[in-house]
């Protein structure tokens, strides 16, 4: 039994300060809860262990028409050792707390009673929809390549798909808050904390590490903790709290592989370097990734830091790097550090065996053993050598720890048989990790193992590889709809290398621009190959789906082929954005292409979301961004009704069509959408605020990112703002302005001095302001007045 103590003082009569101030205050605490209150203020606080404060400032109150009455001048008392007793007079009401290991329940005598709290969701505290085990059960499912490669298993973790709103997908940006959701997670403690279904969270208007809580207690009510969500809830075999100290957002990369594959050559990533350090950099691009294709011994085996094909890289891996460096570019570069071939003779104790004796095989190349102490001083050369060439960025392939995954391996010739292969393979990413840095980053192609290298590695690709039409997005798709519950919590989620924008073309068009060894690739991953590239709808829904969501960013087009039009989609979705899932599940990837015999998109079944809503809280407003997705072949209309999907009731919306780039209407309950073949709308929601409010931008999808500051001064009838553009580019905010408000002047600034010519058309209820891009951020203004 565990030892309870608690301080009760519950004669409620306030003395005067003559005889000296009484005390009422208390302390009960039980089962890692600590209840404490002062029911000379109404208020308590309750605490949990390693969580700190839970819900502070609680008050118990009785609900009465539209309003709340709370109770006074309470009584405490101790009633068992896990129970504590409240009673209030006027009116007569009974309250029991009652605690128990990772919960606390709360009961009253009356069914209207209403429990209001601030609880204490800080940034490392996120809103979050949890898991929910009464919804429809789905496989989260890894990758295949450790069963397709060496005939292992794959790995499995049951999940869920909510009974409420299963086809929508909630995101952040920044601390948001709204009356559907009624759970929060800990990212420090790996800890969630469930509130009854009925609670409503509002953030707190003067102190956003806040949020208000209304729960009601109709005779019952229970707060629960989930200690070791990831781990013992979703089946993730590591926690760390992700350390995002020197990435802040998701990774935008181009790596040549999907465009090129192992006939990648040095003048091909010039090419490319040069147009993306021209027409992306400006936007926000970072990393330029050097995929497989570089080094082959004449088995295919690879060495990584020696014998690169001096015909295709004639000036070298160091010069490579400082080349793109040279352009302001990050470069980055593809190996598989489980294997390496450059040993086999003169340390064959190095490799990991076969029962049979032979060399175990990762990408044609025989692997190390990491139990091994001279294999591990190896890796720390390899690693410090790749380092010094001057690559920033690291992709693994083939990750896993294989004496665990593959079958066949004779344990009995590892050099330490008694080390957990875990352990090894952690041990190992963490040398990695010590001698290149934290301020390098770690791509982990996990190859169908678990997430073992959590807190050593900043992204994961935990899906199948794309190629380069629809259907070979849809492992994209695929990945985020399974994966991007940990984006930025156990690491980044890299869903795809490689996404496909380019104009398409068909088997015969495209034979004329690829080599061949492209096109034999592609048609070894679809049969029939249908052909290359994507409609502009459907690159439209590939840019949105991965602006939305916060995972990296890959590009693998050769770019200089990309039309304008392309071009634009993806200045409008960079850079990536500090976005945090609020979906706390997988939404499974059980449903696979190769199932089915004649597979379309119209025939694949799925559990991809058919809205994602990010919910925003930045300088440019508190406001949701809904896109909408028609995967089908066939127009669509749907109705987004706003109580329900979005979780706020009340409110009158302004939409704006950001792909459009104009307003689409107001809307008080919902409102119907037409969706092509496709596609996705996206929409920016901004609840009216009953005078002239910013409503989106041209920058960027999420219609935060360059807004720098924002105000309305309603003594003034004046809206001003300040904004980041791209130095040439046009720029536009669009404003809606209500009925019977007319504009009376604008004006643009450079540091409150130098005036910056500013175009504006009014069109309706939607004023829109354009203005050149600067190095340095315009400051503008619009004054209004009632017409």
């Amino acid at each position: 039994m565990a030892r309870f103590h608690s301080l009760l003082l519950i004669s409620l009569t306030v003395c005067s300060a003559a005889r000296g101030q009484a005390r009422a205050e208390f302390q009960f605490s039980c089962h890692g809860w600590t209840v404490s209150g002062d029911p000379l203020k109404g208020e308590l606080r309750i605490s949990y262990d390693s969580l700190g404060t839970v819900l502070d400032g609680v008050r118990l109150n009785l609900q009465q028409g539209h309003g709340v009455v709370a109770l006074k001048n309470w009584v405490a008392e101790k009633t068992a050792d896990d129970e504590l007793s409240i009673r209030s007079e006027s009116p007569q009401t009974v309250w029991i707390l009652k605690l128990a290991p990772n919960l606390v329940r709360i009961s009253s005598t009356s069914t209207n009673a209403v429990v209001k709290a601030r609880a204490s969701a800080p940034s490392n505290r996120i809103v979050a929809r949890l898991m929910d085990p009464q919804g429809v059960p789905v496989d989260w499912v890894g990758t295949g390549e450790v069963a397709g490669t060496y005939g292992g298993s794959y790995t499995h973790n049951v999940s869920y798909l909510p009974l409420h709103n299963p086809e929508v997908m909630y995101f952040s940006l920044g601390q948001v808050s709204g009356s559907g959701f009624h759970s929060l997670f800990d990212r420090t403690a790996d800890m969630a904390i469930d509130f009854p279904a009925q609670t409503s969270m509002h953030r707190n208007p003067k102190d956003r590490d806040f949020l208000d809580i209304s729960m009601p207690v109709p005779g019952n009510a229970i707060i629960h903790i989930l200690p070791d969500y990831f781990t013992k809830t979703l089946g993730a075999p590591f926690y760390a709290p992700f350390d995002d100290s020197f990435f802040k957002s998701a990774p935008m990369v181009w790596s040549s592989w999907t465009s090129y594959y192992e006939q990648v050559r040095e003048r091909d990533i010039v090419e490319n370097t040069d147009w993306i350090a021209a027409h992306l950099k400006p936007y926000g691009f970072q990393y330029v990734q050097l995929d497989d294709g570089y080094d082959r011994g004449p088995n295919g085996q690879h060495y990584w830091i020696e014998k690169w094909d001096q015909q295709k890289f004639p000036h070298g891996p160091k010069w490579l790097a400082d080349y793109v460096k040279s352009k302001g570019l990050h470069p980055g570069i593809w190996l598989v550090p489980n294997s390496y071939a450059g040993a086999v003779e003169q340390h064959p104790e190095w490799y990991v065996r076969y029962t049979n004796g032979k060399m175990v095989l990762d990408y044609s190349t025989p692997v190390l053993d990491s139990t091994n102490p001279t294999v591990l001083d190896f890796l720390r050369k390899e690693m410090s050598t790749l380092d010094d060439f001057g690559f920033e960025y690291f992709k693994f392939d083939g990750e896993h720890a294989v004496p665990k995954y593959v079958p066949g391996v004779d344990l009995e010739k590892l050099y330490d048989k008694s080390v957990d292969p875990i352990i090894a393979y952690r041990k190992r990413l963490e040398l990695i990790r010590a001698t290149i840095g934290p301020h390098r980053f770690i791509e982990e192609c996990v190859a169908g193992s678990p997430l073992n290298g959590t807190g050593y590695v900043n992204s994961y690709f935990n899906g199948d590889d794309l190629y380069d039409n629809w259907q070979g997005m849809y492992p994209l798709f695929s990945s985020i709809s399974a994966n991007v519950f940990f984006n930025h919590i156990l690491a980044y989620n890299m869903a795809g290398e490689g996404i496909a924008i380019e104009p398409y073309m068909t088997v015969e068009e495209a034979s004329k621009k690829r080599l061949p060894a492209v096109i034999n690739t592609a048609r070894q991953r679809e049969s029939p190959l249908t052909g290359f590239g994507t409609t502009l709808p459907e690159a439209r829904t590939v840019v949105s789906y991965v602006a939305l969501t916060g995972t990296a960013y890959s590009v693998a087009s050769i770019m200089s082929e990309l039309p304008d039009e392309r071009v634009q989609l993806l200045h409008r979705a960079l850079p990536t954005m500090p976005i945090m899932p609020m979906d706390l599940f997988s939404r499974g990837t059980d449903m696979r292409w190769d199932k089915f015999k004649h597979t379309t998109p119209d025939t694949y079944i799925h559990n991809y979301p058919e809205t994602l809503d990010l919910k925003v809280d930045a300088v440019s407003g508190v406001y949701d961004v809904v896109a909408m997705t028609n995967w089908r072949s066939s127009p669509a209309t749907r109705t987004l009704a706003f109580e329900e999907k979005l979780g706020d009731a009340g409110n009158s919306y302004v939409a704006f069509d950001f792909w459009n780039q104009r307003i689409d209407g107001v809307f008080k309950d919902g409102m119907p959408v037409e969706i092509g073949p496709h596609d996705t709308r996206v929409f920016l929601l901004h609840p009216l605020l009953g005078h002239p409010q910013l409503i989106g931008n041209s920058r960027h999808i999420t219609g935060a990112y360059s807004v720098l500051s924002l105000s309305w001064d309603g003594t003034k009838n004046l809206l001003r703002g300040s904004s980041q553009a791209v130095s040439g580019d046009p720029y536009s905010l669009s404003i809606y302005v209500p009925k019977g408000i007319g504009v009376t002047g604008i004006k643009g600034t450079i540091g409150g001095k130098n005036d910056v010519p500013i175009r504006f058309e009014k069109d309706g209820e939607l004023l829109k302001l354009t203005f050149d891009g600067h190095s340095e951020p315009i400051e503008w203004a619009v004054s209004f007045r009632s017409e």
